[in-house]
C-alpha cells in the first residue's frame, strides 16, 4: 500500500486548478497545551504558542485568575495564492488558570521564545515551605 497516495492526490489538485474546499477566511479556537511546573520559590507554566508573536499576545490576572489570550495571522507571501487551505487564516488561543492565594501576583512575569510562552508565577510567602526553629 502506497502511503503517499492521499499526499500525491492533495498536490495533483492543487496544481490542476481545483480550488480549496473549505472556507479560507473561517477562524478557529485553540486550547494551547501547558505543562505546570512547581520550584522552591515559584510556579511556571510552559504553554505551546506556535506561530504566535509577543505583540499578539495578552496575559492578565484578576480575581486570582490568570488569562493568556493571543492569535496568530497566517498570511500569505505576497505573489502567491491559496489553492488548497486547511488551515484557518486567524487562530485564537485562550487559557485560563485558577491561582487561588498560593501566588504573589505582582511578581508574574511573561515571556515567549521559539513558540514557547513561559509564564513565571513566584509563590506567595503564606505557600513558600519554611523551616520553624524550635526552641
Amino acid at each position: 500500500m502506497n502511503t503517499l497516495m492521499p499526499m500525491t492526490r492533495l498536490i495533483d489538485a492543487a496544481l490542476n486548478g481545483t480550488t480549496a474546499t473549505c472556507n479560507p477566511h473561517a477562524a478557529c479556537a485553540a486550547t494551547p497545551r501547558a505543562d505546570v511546573i512547581e520550584g522552591e520559590q515559584e510556579y511556571r507554566i510552559l504553554m505551546d504558542m506556535p506561530g504566535v508573536k509577543a505583540d499578539a499576545l495578552e496575559v492578565n490576572v484578576e480575581h486570582q485568575t490568570l488569562t493568556v489570550k493571543a492569535e496568530r495571522q497566517v498570511e500569505l507571501p505576497e505573489g502567491f495564492e491559496a489553492r488548497r487551505r486547511e488551515r484557518a487564516e486567524c487562530v485564537g488561543f485562550n487559557r485560563t488558570f485558577r491561582l487561588g492565594n498560593a501566588v504573589e501576583a505582582e511578581g508574574i512575569k511573561a515571556n515567549l521564545e521559539d513558540g514557547v510562552l513561559e509564564i513565571t508565577l513566584p509563590k506567595s510567602e503564606q505557600s513558600v515551605a519554611r523551616r520553624i526553629q524550635v526552641n
